[in-house]
């Protein structure tokens, strides 16, 4: 019996040590509309470049492209250093993504619209 009981704990912690889980959003809004671009109605998109550290926070965050440039793009940044993440686990351990992309979406009345996070 105490032998059953050895294979099953070094099983498990076989498992454990191998355990993978991809990176997770676990926390984010929706960006706040420049007042200026909204009275002209103007609508575009910044596609956002960073990283995320162990601990899920987003750093490094850069404009890539932004259409209008220059409109939405503070607007775009100040909403990605919310956001928060699961990072990653590989074999077990967490680790840090680099060079993520992110697009916000700027439209009116719909200014939390986002593609591939």
């Amino acid at each position: 019996m105490k032998v059953g009981r050895w294979i099953l704990l070094l099983l498990l912690a076989g498992c454990l040590g191998s355990y993978n889980r991809p990176i997770q959003l676990i926390s984010f809004s929706g960006p706040s509309y420049p007042e200026a671009a909204r009275q002209q109605k103007v609508e575009g998109f910044v596609i956002v470049r960073y990283d995320v550290t162990v601990d899920g926070v987003v750093q490094n965050v850069r404009v890539v492209a932004a259409e209008p440039p220059g409109i939405f793009d503070e607007a775009a940044l100040a909403t990605l250093r919310t956001w928060r993440y699961k990072a990653p686990i590989l074999d077990g351990e967490r680790r840090p993504v680099r060079n993520m992309e992110s697009r916000v979406v700027f439209e009116l009345g719909n200014s939390e619209q986002y593609d591939d996070f």
